[in-house]
């Protein structure tokens, strides 16, 4: 049996190991490992409370030569004027809009790398603005190969439900032929039924009337040749 201490030792070492695990990303990951965020395409919708005179930057992993569309709208607070920007990735800015309540971006990206998308409420000191952001990156050429591969699916799901359609129009009429085949067997047994019935009691009719008969004529035969016998005493008399 093992000791308490020695249950204790190893679930400390269960823990650090988990731990390590969950901070280093697993063994064998990397800074330069693939992200699903941003490549080949990535899409976020969000809305953020942008406090008085700070900025507010997000950062997104774009793919090179793709195409990076943002797109803003402040849904309350105050004036509503914000100043949007976008940084590359050596944090300089590439685009902007200043003093405006909504606006978009679209950028093709470089070189692949984490580009900031920023709002900065520079022009409230006190006011809080909500500010609703759409951020959508995509490759244009695996955009089409996903449209492609997306038809082509469609095209197969189309042929498919062409032939489940006539494989159960098929079942139907199968199911059709079998109900009407059952339909003729039923008919045909109570039919078989009946005419064993009427011959098995027209035959026994028929063998009673022939009995009744052969028993008539037997009885009538022999009382034709019924001859009483004549004694001495009982003959007639001239």
């Amino acid at each position: 049996m093992l000791s308490s201490s020695h249950v204790c030792f190893m679930s400390i070492c269960l823990w650090s190991l988990l731990h390590h695990v969950l901070m280093e990303g697993g063994p064998g990951v990397g800074e330069e490992d693939f992200s699903f965020d941003g490549l080949p395409g990535a899409q976020h919708e969000f809305k953020v409370e942008v406090p008085g005179n700070q900025e507010e930057c997000f950062v997104q992993k774009v793919a090179q030569n793709a195409e990076l569309h943002a797109s803003f709208e402040v849904l309350r607070g105050g004036s509503r004027m914000v100043d949007f920007y976008i940084k590359d990735v050596h944090n300089r800015v590439i685009d902007k809009l200043l003093y405006k309540s909504e606006g978009s971006f679209k950028y093709t990206v470089p070189a692949t790398g984490h580009y900031q998308i920023c709002v900065n409420n520079v022009h409230s000191r006190f006011v809080s603005k909500l500010v609703h952001f759409y951020i959508v990156t995509m490759v244009e050429e695996e955009w089409t190969k996903y449209v492609q591969e997306i038809d082509e699916i469609n095209n197969t799901v189309e042929n498919f439900t062409v032939v489940i359609t006539e494989v159960q129009n098929s079942i139907k009429q199968v199911r059709l032929h079998q109900s009407a085949t059952r339909m003729n067997v039923m008919k045909d047994w109570y039919m078989v039924t009946g005419n064993n019935s009427y011959v098995m009691y027209w035959s026994l009719f028929q063998i009673a009337c022939v009995l009744m008969t052969s028993s008539f004529q037997v009885y009538f035969v022999r009382k034709l040749f019924n001859i009483p016998n004549v004694t001495p005493t009982a003959k007639p008399r001239a």
